[in-house]
C-alpha cells in the first residue's frame, strides 16, 4: 500500500518536479467530465501541488539555525550563497533564498490552477475533497513564504485576468486570509482512514491553523521581541486538543522506526499527521541528505558517491544527553559502519577498520570547525534518515518525511499552556513526549520555558527546518551570536529580502526593511 498516491503518476509527475516549470493545462468541458469518471485523473490534477510543497529545500531556512552549517572546505562547498545564510548575510539577490520565494509562490500558482480546474466540475465528495487539499497546501504555501519574506502576493484562483498585478499581503492581512482558508475547510476536509496516506486530512488542516495561532504574536509584533503582538495560545491549546484526542494518532514507540528507509507503514500507524510522500520506484523522491553529510570515503553498500558538506553546529551538539535515544541508534551500523542520528569520533567501515582522510589522517569528526578553510574532518555529522541499502544511487531517498507528527502537537500544546500560565499542563505535556523517548522526565523545580524549546530541537531536529528557524525567533534566540556567527543579528533579520528578480517582476512588491 506504500505510496499509493504517487504511483500511480510517476510519468507525469516526473515532469512537473521542477519547482519553475509547472505545465498548466488548459481543461474543456470533455476533459471535465472524463476527470469526474476517472478519479486517478483527478490526482493528476492536484498532484503538481503537493509536488511543489515538496520541493521546499529545508535547508535553505535551516541554514540560518543553530541545527545546520555547511562550511567551506577549501574550495569544496564555498559559496556567495551558503555560509551567507549561515552568518545572517542575508541578500536580495541570494539564490538560496530566491529558491524559497520562486518554490512557493510557483505552487500557490499550482493550487489556484488546480482549484480553477475543480470547481468547473459537478461537486462530488472527491472534487470537495480535492478541493479542500488545494486550499490546505496553498495555506501551508502562504504560511511559508509569510514567515520567511513578511509579504505575501495573492490571486484567488477565480481572479484569471493575469494582466493585473496580484495583491500584496502584508505580515496580518496574510494570517488573517491563511486563517480564514483553513477555518473553511476544516469542517469539510476528511479525516485519516478516509483519503489514502499522502493527502492532506482535518488533523493537517489544524496542526496548520495551530502552528499559525502559535507564531501570531511573532506574526502581528515588531519589537524585537515581539511582545505588543497579539497572543492566541488558548486557540492554539484548542487545536492541539482536538487533534490528540481525536484517537487516531499515537505517539511511536521506537523513534527511529519513523525515519527508516521504508517508514511509510510506521508512521501512518503511529503519529505522523501529514508525510511528504517519497518512492524512488514511481520516481518521486527526496534528496538524499545522507549523501551531503558523509565523507567522501565512507562509503558503504549502495553509497559511493559521497560529498563531506552537511554538519551540526557545537551549540547544538552539546546541548544533548548523549544517553538520550534520539542522540543515536546502532540498529544499522553492522551494515553501514556507522550509527543513525550523531555521528562523532573517529569513524568506521562495516568492518570495523578506520576511515582515513584524504590526506591520510584518521577521520575524526570534530564539534568545532571554522566556517571557512574547514578541515575534511570538521563538524559532527547527523544521518536523521537511514540509508536504504537497496538504494541504485546514493543521491535519491525512498524515506517519507513527517511533515507534522504527534510530537510536536505535544510540544506546541506545552508551549502554549506554559505561555498561558499553565505551567503543570506545559510539564505534563513534555513529559509525555519524554516518556515515550524513555528519556528521564523533567521535575518541576528544573521546568523553564527553554526547557520546551530544547525538547524540540531534540525531538525534532533535521526535519523541517522552517521549525527550528520559527523556534528560535519565538524563542529569542535566533538573534544570537554563536560559533559559526560571531555576530548578534539584526532585528530586521526576522525576514529574509525580497528577491530582487521578484522586485523587478511586480513593482507593488517593497523591500523590506533594513534591508533597502
Amino acid at each position: 500500500m506504500k505510496k499509493i498516491m504517487f504511483t500511480v503518476l510517476a510519468a507525469s509527475l516526473l515532469a512537473t518536479t521542477a519547482c519553475t516549470n509547472l505545465h498548466e493545462e488548459i481543461l474543456n468541458e470533455e476533459t471535465g467530465q472524463s476527470l469526474v469518471s476517472d478519479s486517478s485523473n483527478l490526482t493528476s490534477v492536484i498532484a503538481p501541488a503537493y509536488i511543489n510543497v515538496r520541493e521546499i529545500f529545508f535547508k535553505n531556512f535551516e541554514l540560518s539555525t543553530d541545527e545546520l552549517c555547511i562550511p567551506a572546505r577549501g574550495t569544496d562547498w564555498k559559496s556567495s550563497n551558503t555560509q551567507p545564510l549561515v552568518l545572517h548575510d542575508f541578500k536580495a539577490t541570494n539564490t538560496n533564498i530566491r529558491y524559497i520565494w520562486r518554490n512557493t509562490t510557483s505552487g500557490i500558482a499550482a493550487c489556484n490552477t488546480a482549484l480553477l480546474t475543480l470547481s468547473e466540475l459537478p461537486k462530488t465528495d472527491e472534487v470537495v475533497q480535492d478541493m479542500d487539499e488545494m486550499i490546505f497546501i496553498r495555506a501551508l504555501l502562504m504560511f511559508t513564504l509569510n514567515d520567511a519574506f513578511g509579504q505575501v502576493p495573492y490571486r484567488d484562483y477565480t481572479e484569471t485576468d493575469f494582466s493585473k498585478y496580484p495583491t500584496i499581503l502584508n505580515r496580518q492581512e496574510a494570517i488573517e486570509q491563511i486563517e480564514k482558508d483553513l477555518l473553511s475547510i476544516i469542517p469539510t476536509i476528511k479525516e485519516k482512514g478516509q483519503v489514502v496516506y499522502g493527502h492532506a486530512t482535518k488533523a493537517a488542516a489544524q496542526m496548520l491553523l495551530a502552528k499559525l495561532y502559535l507564531n501570531w504574536q511573532v506574526f502581528t509584533g515588531t519589537s524585537p521581541e515581539f511582545k505588543d503582538g497579539t497572543a492566541r495560545w488558548q486557540e492554539t491549546i484548542a487545536l492541539c486538543d482536538q487533534i490528540i484526542n481525536s484517537g487516531k494518532y499515537k505517539l511511536a514507540d521506537d523513534y527511529w522506526a519513523m525515519f527508516m528507509a521504508d517508514n511509510a507503514a510506521y508512521l501512518d500507524q503511529t503519529e505522523c499527521i501529514f508525510p511528504f510522500v517519497n518512492d524512488i520506484k514511481a520516481g518521486v523522491s527526496g534528496d538524499s541528505w545522507m549523501s551531503n553529510v558523509l565523507h567522501y570515503n565512507q562509503t558503504f553498500g549502495p553509497y559511493t558517491r559521497l560529498h563531506n558538506g552537511f554538519c551540526t553546529t557545537p551549540e547544538f551538539y552539546y546541548k544533548w544527553d548523549q544517553t538520550d535515544p534520539r542522540f543515536s541508534d546502532d540498529r544499522m551500523k553492522a551494515e553501514t559502519g556507522f550509527n543513525l542520528g550523531f555521528l562523532h569520533g573517529v569513524q568506521h567501515h562495516p568492518d570495523g577498520t578506520v576511515i582515513f582522510t584524504g590526506k591520510g589522517d584518521t577521520l575524526n569528526y570534530t564539534p568545532e570547525f571554522p566556517l571557512y578553510n574547514c578541515p575534511e574532518q570538521g563538524g559532527v555529522r547527523i544521518v536523521k534518515y537511514a540509508p536504504n541499502m537497496n538504494a541504485t544511487q546514493s543521491s535519491s531517498s525512498d524515506n517519507d518525511v513527517p511533515f507534522f507528527r504527534l510530537a510536536d502537537t505535544y510540544l506546541m500544546r506545552a508551549e502554549a499552556k506554559y505561555r498561558n500560565g499553565d505551567t503543570n499542563g506545559a510539564l505534563q505535556d513534555l513529559n509525555t513526549v519524554r516518556r515515550a523517548r524513555k528519556v528521564k522526565e523533567i521535575t518541576a523545580a528544573e521546568f523553564t520555558l527553554d526547557k520546551i524549546y530544547d525538547e524540540r530541537g531534540f525531538e525534532l531536529y533535521w526535519e523541517t527546518g522552517e521549525n527550528r528557524r520559527m523556534d528560535m525567533i519565538r524563542f529569542g534566540h535566533f538573534f544570537e551570536a554563536r560559533t559559526t556567527k560571531p555576530n548578534v543579528t539584526e532585528p530586521y533579520k526576522y525576514v529574509f529580502p525580497i528577491p530582487q528578480e521578484a522586485l523587478e517582476g511586480n513593482p507593488n512588491l517593497k523591500q523590506n526593511p533594513g534591508y533597502e
